[in-house]
């Protein structure tokens, strides 16, 4: 299974870069290649973010038109992903994700599945796992900031996992990112 993680947004309600701000001395986006290390990755991501990820062993694919939405991300790391093979998709913005809560959903997937989707009490969360079939929809996707078309279609096999790990902050706003750092403390300078 290979993670694909999202990281192309263009952050305008944050008015900067999210992705590099730090948080306990790491950028979120860092945090989030920690937490998705034990996997093969493909990370979907702007030039910007890119260039401050350094060497590294997981697969790059830029964004040219992160305008498009989610689902342009989403259809770009699939594509460079062998068809045949179930994809995680993970969020850029997610920093308190754990490898514990990847593998847990992970692990929820077999082939008896299209689709298996975290969901923490009533909201669905990520990383959400696509299989072949939910995959080769990806590509007839609009644009746009969602991937609950697909999540949702009524044609696919789902599988609901509840989670209580999955309850992860989400950083879009500046407000959020206070939150964060006011919850768990730790804002610093990041490190890559």
């Amino acid at each position: 299974m290979t993670i694909v993680i999202l990281a192309a947004g263009a952050s305008q309600r944050m008015g900067k870069q999210k992705l590099l701000l730090p948080i306990e001395g790491r950028a979120i986006i860092g945090r989030v290649l920690d937490a998705a290390a034990a996997w093969p990755c493909v990370v979907v991501t702007s030039d910007e973010v890119a260039s401050m990820l350094g060497p590294t062993v997981l697969r790059i694919v830029r964004n040219d038109a992160p305008e498009r939405g989610m689902s342009h991300s989403l259809d770009l790391g699939n594509s460079v992903v062998d068809e045949q093979e179930p994809i995680a998709v993970l969020l850029g913005d997610l920093p308190d994700i754990t490898p514990a809560a990847i593998a847990g959903i992970i692990s929820a997937y077999d082939a008896t599945f299209d689709i298996v989707v975290p969901r923490c009490g009533n909201t669905f969360v990520h990383p959400v796992v696509f299989g072949p079939a939910a995959r080769r929809k990806i590509a007839a996707l609009p644009d746009g900031d969602t991937i609950k078309r697909l999540r949702d279609d009524p044609t696919l096999r789902r599988l609901v996992v509840a989670t209580t790990s999955g309850c992860l902050t989400d950083i879009d706003t500046p407000s959020d990112y206070r939150a964060r750092i006011g919850r768990h403390g730790g804002a610093a300078e990041p490190s890559q």
